[in-house]
């Protein structure tokens, strides 16, 4: 009984997918082949984006600038290719490029101001929500280029299986290698376990959050430019609310809020959680705002949780510490 309590505390999030799976599959049509693909592509950009969040905050970090982030960048993409006439090739490149810029930004005024990144992307997803409207001109930028659409819209094998999807599969895996099986991923969680200790040890803690927010905004960049692309348009709107669905859902996967901790198995059923929590509630006509309610509820339960589990390392540490104390007295 305690390996499955166990087992169940370190697979939460797949043991809660399951339980949603479970839940909405007495709803029509849910568990079809369709609909699970449709789910999938539907949410390629948000677990694509969460692939680059991930990284900022197993390292200790937090953005919030993600939704328009993304907007502003997809807006830009948008109007090269439309107004511009720029090729595609060159297109991506620098809607990546524009990406890790603006990704980077914060880590580099996190650094220069002394304030945590958290409140400096209070203030740059502000920043990034007035230029998305200024050059987009509050208008929606359409996209009639069929290849730029294929990123976002295109599928394989004849079947309604996507190239996006395929992309996130691909990137999932390469972020997983990264943390698992380089110097890199173990820098990352030895600055989210602590900064001091990580620097003390000789880790560049600056360099380290530089290269991690640029490994982000090519993530940031590329989830861009599928959510425009499959949207076929771009707009100051557009990826706004993203934020809040990809730190829900890797808070959900396992990924402290103060960093250190988390596997991309993990974020990936998190943020399969949201996406069918959305799906499952649509299908059973529920009102949208009632899926708001849920997320939220969900947010103040897996940071509570986190808190919880925290305090309980807290203890058993300090438990480990008085016990030799106590035999030598």
């Amino acid at each position: 009984m305690n390996k499955v309590l166990d087992f169940a505390r370190r697979n939460l999030a797949w043991v809660l997918l399951v339980i949603c799976v479970i839940f909405f599959s007495f709803s029509p049509n849910f568990l079809t082949t369709r609909n699970i693909l449709n789910i999938l592509n539907q949410n390629a950009y948000v677990l694509i984006a969460a692939f680059g969040i991930s990284l900022i905050m197993m390292s200790g970090g937090m953005d919030l600038s993600i939704g328009y982030l993304m907007s502003i960048t997809g807006v830009i993409s948008a109007k090269m290719m439309t107004e511009a006439g720029i090729p595609l090739p060159i297109v991506i490149v620098l809607t990546i490029l524009i990406a890790i810029v603006l990704c980077t930004l914060n880590a580099v005024l996190s650094h220069l101001l002394g304030i945590p990144r958290i409140f400096i992307t209070f203030g740059t997803m502000t920043i990034y929500q007035g230029l998305s409207y200024v050059i987009s001109a509050s208008k929606t930028v359409g996209i009639s280029s069929t290849a730029y659409k294929f990123i976002g819209q295109g599928t394989l094998f004849g079947t309604n299986f996507s190239f996006a999807l395929l992309m996130t599969i691909i990137l999932g895996f390469v972020v997983s290698f990264v943390l698992n099986k380089t110097y890199f991923g173990r820098y990352i969680f030895a600055l989210g376990g602590n900064k001091d200790a990580a620097r003390l040890a000789g880790i560049n803690v600056n360099k380290m959050e530089i290269y991690i927010s640029v490994l982000a905004g090519v993530f940031l960049g590329i989830a861009s430019l599928v959510l425009t692309a499959r949207a076929g348009s771009a707009a100051a709107t557009t990826a706004v609310g993203t934020e809040f669905t990809v730190i829900t859902g890797l808070l959900l996967g396992g990924v402290s809020i103060r960093g250190g901790e988390g596997k991309i198995n993990g974020c990936v059923a998190g943020i399969l959680i949201i996406a069918l929590l959305g799906n499952g509630m649509q299908m059973a006509g529920m009102n949208v705002y009632y899926q708001y309610v849920a997320k939220g509820v969900i947010m103040l339960a897996t940071i509570g949780f986190d808190t919880y589990q925290m305090a309980r390392r807290k203890i058993a540490e300090n438990t480990r510490k008085e016990e030799p104390a106590k035999k030598e007295g």
